[in-house]
């Protein structure tokens, strides 16, 4: 049973000035979060919201890099304690005196809709991810939408002359003679690479944060990358 819900520990972490970095619904619905210390350093938390486990990677004054766990966060309290100052979430870990109290940065508005069922997210990421994970009422079951996704992928291919996918497998048609754009996707497999620095990724939803968040390859043509 999920402790938290994935996409709301993105939106509580938007709220505190973390960007998702990466999703993984593999591995535990693991949430990468991501920003900027005061010093210029950056601090990455994973969230594991099947157990409420969360991974702190700072830059300790005294100690460098270091690594600290928390185990049983099962409410969001909990949680926005550690999105807002990760240095104090470990019980005997960090400690730092608190900065003043700034006002939050704005929300991003939700003005991405799901290509199904129409809820709209903040990043054509969420957007995929919402549809990939197979909770869209409109397409249930997570390979069925990841395959589905894939094939909009390749749609996207054949329009922008850029390539994305790495299934190697030609165009073919289904028994009605339609095209058949899913073919060459792979369940488990890296179905997708960035087309910037080719990282290559098992889900359209990862391809598509990494694009958004790396500033390597937002000016690439993989921002040509839509899900509608």
């Amino acid at each position: 049973m999920t402790t938290l819900d994935p996409t709301r520990v993105i939106d509580e972490g938007e709220y505190y000035g973390w960007y998702k970095h990466d999703y993984q619904w593999s591995q535990g619905e693991l949430v990468i979060l991501r920003k900027l210390d005061g010093n210029g350093d950056q601090m990455q938390l994973n969230i594991w919201c099947t157990t409420g486990t969360v991974g702190s990677y700072l830059n300790h004054p005294r100690r460098g890099k270091s690594q600290l766990f928390r185990r049983d966060i099962d409410d969001y309290r909990e949680l926005r304690e550690v999105l807002d100052n990760p240095r104090v979430h470990g019980y005997g870990g960090y400690y730092e005196r608190r900065a003043p109290a700034q006002a939050p940065p704005a929300r991003a508005e939700r003005t991405v809709p799901c290509p199904a069922c129409g809820r709209k997210y903040r990043s054509m990421a969420d957007t995929a991810q919402h549809f990939e994970s197979g909770s869209c009422p409109h397409c249930p079951g997570a390979d069925d939408a990841r395959r589905m996704a894939y094939g909009y992928a390749r749609q996207m291919e054949a329009g922008s002359g850029m390539r994305f996918t790495t299934g190697q497998k030609l165009l073919t048609f289904d028994g009605d003679g339609s095209q058949e754009w899913s073919s060459g996707y792979t369940e488990g497999g890296d179905n997708y690479s960035c087309p910037a620095c080719g990282k290559q990724f098992r889900a359209l939803h990862s391809l598509l944060s990494h694009t958004q968040s790396r500033p390597q390859c937002q000016g690439s043509n993989a921002g040509l990358l839509t899900f509608r």
